[in-house]
């Protein structure tokens, strides 16, 4: 798998899709995505979806889905609102990926390659056939569905909504899908915590290599 598909998948809408290569093989190709979209409603709880947080964190497993078959890996996300979001990958014991985005820039650390790659969302939205921000990609862990990209073939699923307090819900579970590329992302949440302040800083050893576009 080459850096640069590593990097690009990050920003994906199958935002989990960091254990296996994305399809976009050329920009070329996002010209002919159909300007159409396919958004499943929210199955909504009894309890209203919780809005107004300042901090969410929560624990998943996602399976990702392609051609080459059904991968697993696991992922912790913390977010501060409108200000940062942290996401930690790993599968089978092994860390895969860390990343920070801040509405500015993207910090991502791979310590099995011993690289990283640090700056703005330009570089890496040149090579997507939609542009990705840090609302974007908010928006597609906190399941703000109306803040997600319009005019793709793209399908964003939010369900199991379980009360998170007294008062509101949370989604437990989602299913993201790019329909022409075939690739789909079916994920499990757990341990939701709102208000709860978590990590949201990682550390680039000196030895490691930079990436750039």
């Amino acid at each position: 798998m080459s850096i640069r598909k590593y990097i690009l998948s990050i920003l994906m809408v199958v935002g989990l899709l960091m254990t296996v290569p994305p399809l976009y093989a050329q920009v070329a190709d996002s010209a002919t995505v159909a300007a159409d979209s396919i958004t499943v409603p929210i199955d909504t709880a009894v309890l209203p979806i919780a809005t107004g947080y300042d901090w969410i964190t929560y624990r998943g497993k996602a399976e990702i889905i392609d051609t080459g078959g059904t991968r697993t890996c696991n992922f912790y996300m913390v977010n501060r609102i409108d200000s940062i979001l942290y996401l930690n990958i790993h599968a089978y014991g092994v860390e895969v990926m860390r990343a920070v985005f801040t509405p500015d820039s993207i910090k991502y650390v791979n310590k099995l390659t011993q690289q990283y790659f640090y700056d703005t969302y330009v570089p890496i939205n040149k090579f997507l056939p939609f542009a990705v921000d840090f609302q974007t990609v908010q928006a597609l862990f906190n399941g703000q569905t109306e803040k997600l990209p319009q005019g793709q073939k793209l399908s964003f699923e939010y369900s199991a909504f379980q009360p998170v307090d007294s008062t509101s819900s949370f989604f437990t579970e989602f299913v993201f899908k790019e329909l022409n590329r075939v690739i789909e992302v079916r994920g499990k949440i757990k341990v939701i915590r709102l208000g709860v302040p978590g990590v949201t800083s990682i550390k680039v050893p000196e030895k490691f290599e930079r990436i750039t576009f």
